[in-house]
């Protein structure tokens, strides 16, 4: 028996999604595939301590274990694990896999933990324990959820991303769409109605998108889906099937100035930028945009510009993230004195690897946007979702 276990790093805030672990499952679809027998321990899922997963290892008495440091959001998601994943193998013998221990070249780490493009074994997984995003949600129930996959890899190389490592190069790998198509059905039998579309750029391929997006019209799913884009890889009649198919929150990543766009390699134009917003909300679907302080490039008149740019266009949802260089990223070996504080990789973390003055700023950017009356009001007219907004700003991780 193989045993794959998702290290606990969970975000206490009950705002936050609670994602299945979708890398583990290809590492368990693709050893079921070959004869093994496979056992899934998501300790993130079910708030599992360091000890309590290492009792449920030991109980289990597996020929090998696996402990996958990856989460939901590849790119920025397994650096963060790493000291919890540390203290598992402290007390326990198991192998590593996920982009840091990849990148960094870990002993006893698996390359390449599967081959092709497996099926997610979801009856492994507790699927009553995932809880898809507060704003995905918006006058919604959040529960049941689950993430889908149509591609694996991205054609792009931008400065702070690291996802290639797990690739070795930048090839798409699609997914055949028999099999997208059977899991749509799995998850429509079981009652699933939020999905994350989990691809780098699902809008990247559109004769994909209209094979997929015609699927669903035509088997009449009543899905809530997200993905995402980016802004020069959508049109019009593409968003449009988009919606009429429950893509109802496209993903946008929206870099501060044409500066810092040309200092990470993000090869975007504010008029590409301008059409997709406008195309985007005539097509109907609401935007969750994303914007990140502190890029190589960046100064505070750029992210004030960014902050203004926000308020600008009232997204029906924003995260403002610090700039991390994570592990595998270009920009991490550019780095002459490289962070090895792990724990400092938390969007989150007290001594987050980044200056004091971009956190201050994203911290305090979170709350001027959100606290807006034009905000708050759109929100309400549109979801009915002015309390929950009011009640997630009441809520903070950071002690005063």
């Amino acid at each position: 028996m193989i045993c794959l276990v998702n290290p606990n790093n969970r975000v206490p805030s009950p705002f936050s999604a609670v994602e299945p672990p979708l890398w583990l499952g290809l590492i368990a679809g693709d050893q079921i595939d070959k004869g093994q027998d496979v056992v899934i321990i998501d300790a993130e899922a079910e708030s599992l301590t360091v000890e309590e997963t290492v009792s449920r290892v030991n109980d289990l008495r597996p020929k090998e274990t696996i402990i996958v440091v990856m989460g939901a959001n590849p790119s920025v998601s397994s650096t963060p694990k790493m000291p919890v994943a540390k203290k598992l193998l402290r007390q326990m013998n198991a192998r590593l896999t996920g982009i840091h221990p990849i990148a960094l070249k870990y002993p006893n780490t698996i390359v390449k933990p599967f081959e092709g493009c497996p099926s997610v074994p979801w009856g492994l997984l507790p699927m009553d324990k995932y809880i898809a995003h507060n704003w995905h949600c918006l006058g919604r129930e959040r529960k049941p959820y689950a993430v889908l996959y149509t591609s694996l890899n991205c054609p792009y190389s931008c400065l702070y991303c690291n996802v290639h490592t797990l690739y070795g190069d930048r090839k798409m790998r699609y997914r055949p769409v028999k099999d997208v198509f059977q899991e749509l059905d799995y998850f429509a039998e079981q009652g699933i109605r939020n999905i994350k579309i989990w691809d780098e750029l699902f809008c990247l391929n559109e004769t994909r998108v209209d094979i997929i997006c015609d699927y669903i019209v035509e088997t009449e799913y009543d899905f809530n889906i997200w993905a995402y884009a980016r802004v020069d890889t959508v049109n019009l009649g593409m968003l449009f099937k988009m919606k009429k198919a429950g893509i109802n929150w496209l993903c946008y990543g929206f870099e501060s100035t044409e500066e810092v766009k040309q200092q990470v390699n993000k090869k975007t134009t504010a008029q590409e930028t301008q059409e997709a917003i406008e195309m985007t909300r005539n097509a109907g679907i609401s935007i969750i945009a994303n914007f990140i302080f502190g890029l190589p490039g960046d100064t505070l008149d750029n992210m004030k510009a960014t902050l203004d740019m926000a308020i600008r266009e009232n997204f029906e949802y924003v995260n403002f993230y610090v700039a991390l260089p994570y592990p595998g990223s270009e920009w991490y070996e550019s780095l002459k004195k490289k962070p090895i504080d792990w724990g400092s990789f938390s969007q989150f973390s007290p001594n987050i690897c980044a200056p004091p003055e971009v956190v201050k700023f994203r911290d305090e950017a979170f709350k001027t946007y959100f606290n807006r009356p034009e905000y708050l009001n759109m929100i309400e007219k549109k979801f009915g979702a002015r309390k929950h907004i009011q009640e997630m700003l009441k809520w903070s991780i950071r002690k005063p």
